[in-house]
């Protein structure tokens, strides 16, 4: 199964949410504070303007008119080192220009001594506040913000600078953190793709602290220590009914061989002949279903497997069916390549091509052909010209008990649902196709394996 990428993976997720949390913290931090600048610099610029404003009014009150120009024009004069610009208005009752460096009065009532930032036509802005000094002057006091505009910048650069540097280290802990996180996890899917493979006896590493991750890796081995022993009860059982069956079985058969011995009635040694027959059919299907049991339950289990000489087996069943197909005048056809090598168990291989071969001497009249190939994968293809089998039919055949219409008799229907079980416990698939005339039985290995 390929790995997920960046955004489907949760450790992937997981580190782009720490990013994103501390950004947005970091966000979060830089406009509360830049709110609580703003509210002290404007505190602050009030409490200027209104201290220039307050001794401007003295002056105007001790010395009228002609004294406040002249102060006025002292203030002007000063060079300020901070770059911060000051701006005054002096005006008659209807707002005429009596002295200062403002051409008109702002839209700013000094009937309430508001207090305001008023945009110059110039772009700057200013923090400015009118009062009404007589009947006939009002004078507006107003202070540039640049001191407070270059905090907020320098401010914005140091935090722009602090969520990149947090940024970079949320990224690196998260990457880490979840990496840490990914191999722990990625062991145990190793160990799961492991016993999955037939190495039942692989288990999870569960070292580290004592987290939710170590507790998984518990949980998982004790899973599969469960499933171990369930196997190794079942092959158990398995066993034991096969010997508790069998026993009597053979006992049995025994006992009507005494009999036929000492009996001269035809009649009966022919019932105690057929006892015998279907006694030995008892047993081949209890073999059967045993066999089948078995393998199925120890499909992808790679223990007892060993390299085989594939074509080794072949030919040497194609020997002994060769010969079989002469005295029943079959035309039989092997096509094996050489040194076709694969991991399995070969009593089970050859009992995988024994099956289908049967089944295609069984259903093919004399006269007609049957196949053997054999090529690298390995893939092994049997193929016949008899009857064929019909599309409906082709999943079935290979369930237990299934004998299609028109089949010879003496058997029990469980030669292709071991086969099946045989190619499945090897990681091979088994399918049957139509050969026009004929069926084909296909054996290849499983995909993705």
């Amino acid at each position: 199964m390929p790995k997920p990428g960046l955004f489907r993976s949760v450790f992937g997720r997981v580190t782009l949410s720490a990013l994103l949390v501390s950004l947005l913290s970091t966000l979060a931090l830089y406009l509360v504070v830049r709110q609580i600048v703003d509210n002290d610099g404007r505190a602050m610029l009030a409490r200027g303007v209104d201290t220039d404003l307050a001794g401007l009014a003295d002056i105007f009150v001790s010395g009228g008119h002609a004294e406040l120009q002249a102060r006025m024009a002292d203030r002007f004069a000063v060079h300020r080192q901070d770059g911060e610009q000051v701006w005054y208005l002096l005006a008659d009752a209807n707002g005429r220009r009596m002295a200062g460096n403002l051409d008109r009065w702002p839209a700013i009532a000094p009937e309430v001594s508001e207090a305001r930032f008023v945009a110059l036509p110039g772009g700057e802005r200013m923090f400015a506040r009118a009062t009404r000094l007589g009947p006939d002057a009002r004078l507006v006091v107003g202070h540039s913000d640049h001191r407070g505009r270059a905090l907020q910048a320098r401010l914005a650069m140091a935090f722009a600078t602090a969520g990149a540097l947090i940024a970079m280290f949320s990224l690196l802990a998260g990457h880490f953190a979840a990496r840490r996180l990914r191999e722990r996890v990625e062991a145990v899917n190793a160990t799961f793709a492991a016993v999955r493979a037939g190495h039942i006896e692989a288990r999870a590493l569960a070292v580290g602290d004592s987290d939710e991750l170590t507790e998984l890796a518990v949980n998982t081995n004790a899973m599969l220590d469960q499933v171990e022993r369930l196997i190794q009860a079942q092959r158990a059982v398995s066993d034991q009914t096969a010997h508790e069956i069998r026993t009597p079985l053979m006992h049995l058969d025994t006992r009507i061989l005494k009999a036929m011995e000492v009996t001269q009635d035809e009649v009966l040694l022919r019932t105690l002949e057929q006892s015998r027959a279907e006694i030995r059919g008892v047993v081949r299907l209890l073999d059967s279903l045993l066999d089948i049991a078995g393998t199925q339950a120890m499909r992808g289990d790679l223990r007892g497997l060993a390299e085989i000489n594939l074509s080794d087996i072949a030919e040497n069943l194609s020997d002994l069916y060769g010969a079989s197909a002469e005295e029943l005048g079959i035309g039989f056809h092997a096509r094996i390549a050489p040194g076709i090598l694969f991991r399995a168990d070969p009593m089970q291989m050859m009992r995988l091509l024994s099956n289908l071969l049967d089944n295609g001497f069984k259903y093919v009249p004399s006269g007609g052909n049957v196949s053997l190939e054999l090529t690298a994968g390995p893939r092994i293809v049997v193929q016949d010209d008899g009857p064929g089998i019909p599309l409906a039919d082709r999943r079935r055949i290979f369930e237990r008990y299934v004998r299609l219409d028109g089949a010879p008799d003496g058997g029990h229907g469980l030669g292709l649902s071991l086969a099946l079980a045989i190619a499945e416990r090897h990681e091979l698939s088994l399918h049957v196709e139509d050969a026009a005339p004929g069926a084909r039985f296909v054996v290849q290995p499983e995909e993705g394996s």
